[in-house]
């Protein structure tokens, strides 16, 4: 049987545990982005928790990005050094860490926000150039790898679903030129740098026109045929799906993904307790487990869990640190 603290293997990397611990605001930095020691006393009580993998707070590329006040900031003086010390945190329990690049905006240099069907093909070479620069940027930090988001609502999202992207050339139409633009960045990264590539995808958009459960399966497996290394799975919104006889709101789309391709899936989405996770774990394909709102909740509470043998988090799942862009519980 499965069990959620079992050691196990992901793609390249030993886990501890199969939990896989997904940041997401980080506002606990000075005037100057310089990290608060708060920031490292979290990384401190996750990493040693137990938790499998860490992936990091969101970066976003521009300083007039919609979330950039909330996200975590590659462009500050002191980057290299403080994150050189989350990494090296991380890895002295060793635990392998990847940093999460998430932007809602992009500015093209002529555009601050240029959507998908504006952007030319020039301003696609500087899009690619710079997440493939911020992928250089977490490795020199000693991140293991990079999570690309390309789920919830951010802009790499946006272009490579059919609801957003009516392009007519390369980069627009079917599912193969949407996905392009991803596809040629992952190349160029396993290409030139040692590093794990996560990506982040959306089930399904449930707006007419948007991307359907077939075809992120279809975008799964091209992500995978062009160097991904795993998948996660998320939403545009996953409300409308919640349903009280079921283990998890799109299991059976997860599962199904899962069964398409031959690199680790990654299921998140309001996860709280070791019976669930580990009926869930043991009734399906599925081997990992991501978990965001607990550990602001409380960041080792997985510690607690492997003490007992069994847990509920703390989580309230009020929402609450997500809506107001806040790193921190506003009930604990």
């Amino acid at each position: 049987m499965k069990d959620l603290f079992d050691e196990c293997q992901f793609a390249d990397f030993k886990l501890n545990s199969r939990i896989v611990r997904t940041g997401t605001w980080e506002t606990q930095s000075s005037d100057g982005g310089f990290l608060d020691d708060e920031v490292f006393t979290r990384y401190e009580k996750i990493s040693k928790s137990g938790v499998g993998l860490i992936v990091s707070e969101m970066f976003a590329l521009d300083h007039r990005d919609r979330f950039y006040p909330y996200c975590s900031n590659m462009n500050y003086k002191g980057f290299m050094k403080d994150y050189q010390e989350i990494t090296d945190i991380a890895h002295k329990y060793n635990v392998p860490i990847l940093g999460q690049l998430a932007f809602f905006y992009y500015n093209d240099g002529l555009n601050q926000k240029v959507e998908p069907n504006e952007i030319s093909l020039e301003g696609i070479r500087r899009l690619q150039t710079e997440v493939i620069m911020a992928a250089k940027k977490f490795s020199f930090a000693g991140f293991d790898g990079i999570s690309l988001n390309l789920g919830n609502n951010f802009y790499l999202a946006r272009f490579i679903n059919p609801y957003f992207n009516n392009r007519d050339d390369n980069y627009g139409g079917n599912t193969f030129n949407r996905v392009r633009i991803v596809l040629e960045i992952i190349k160029t990264i396993k290409d030139n740098y040692d590093m794990h590539v996560s990506c982040r995808i959306n089930l399904e958009d449930i707006r007419k026109g948007g991307m359907t459960p077939e075809e992120s399966i279809e975008i799964a497996k091209l992500l995978e045929k062009y160097g991904a290394d795993s998948i996660q799975t998320t939403a545009r919104t996953i409300s409308y799906l919640y349903d009280d006889d079921e283990l998890h709101p799109f299991l059976h789309k997860v599962t199904k993904l899962a069964d398409s391709v031959n690199i680790p899936v990654i299921l998140g989405g309001s996860l709280r307790d070791t019976k669930t996770i580990n009926e869930l774990l043991n009734k399906t394909n599925l081997n990992f487990i991501s978990m965001a709102k607990p550990f602001v909740a409380q960041a080792d509470f997985l510690s607690d869990w492997k003490k007992n043998g069994e847990g509920v988090s703390i989580c309230q799942n009020c929402n609450n640190c997500y809506s107001k862009k806040k790193s921190v519980c506003f009930k604990y």
